[in-house]
């Protein structure tokens, strides 16, 4: 007879398992639809899309990159310094290396587009110190100082001789480096 009690409360917790374990499915799968809406929102340049807010909101969210994609969003609507905040955001909570490297170039990216050319230099050189191989920041910083930072002042010249990668320092012309500079930019 307990052996009987002891099954029955066995497939008690069994069914009870079950139904939470597809309750967790249903919630993620709304989380994934959400997530999935929003990001095809952005490559429809439908700049009113609220799915990366709702999606926010949810218990468990990785609120990194939900921020993320958020600043990428605001950035894709012209919405400069709402993108700032977010990148800024993600750049100082997010435990992820690889996500706080691309919000410094991101953050730069909003910097250069903001003409905040000082800023955008910070956060590029940033990127590198986190990440010496980010072929993008890098491109992006050299080409601002070539563009910008050198003809702001002579001053700017000596910032110039040491930047990485310069092509005068190293004995060859920019884009001989062997590396490639694909379009595939994350993010921005």
């Amino acid at each position: 007879m307990f052996t009987l009690r002891m099954k029955y409360a066995l497939y008690g917790l069994l069914f009870l398992g079950g139904l939470a374990s597809l309750a967790f499915a249903s919630y993620q799968q709304h989380y994934s639809r959400l997530i999935t809406t929003g990001h095809r929102a952005v490559a429809e340049q439908r700049f009113d899309s609220r799915d990366y807010e709702r999606a926010s909101q949810l218990w468990l969210a990785s609120q990194d990159r939900l921020s993320f994609n958020r600043g990428v969003l605001a950035y894709k609507a012209q919405n400069l310094p709402r993108a700032a905040q977010f990148f800024r955001q993600v750049s100082q909570d997010t435990t992820s290396a690889a996500l706080r490297v691309q919000a410094l170039h991101n953050l730069g990216m909003v910097m250069v587009a903001l003409k905040e050319a000082q800023g955008a230099a910070h956060m590029f050189k940033e990127a590198l110190r986190l990440n010496p191989e980010d072929m993008r920041s890098k491109f992006h910083l050299e080409r601002l100082y070539h563009f910008v930072l050198q003809s702001q002042s002579k001053s700017s010249e000596a910032s110039v001789q040491q930047a990485p990668g310069n092509a005068k320092k190293q004995g060859q012309q920019p884009g001989q480096d062997g590396q490639g500079r694909g379009s595939a930019d994350k993010g921005i």
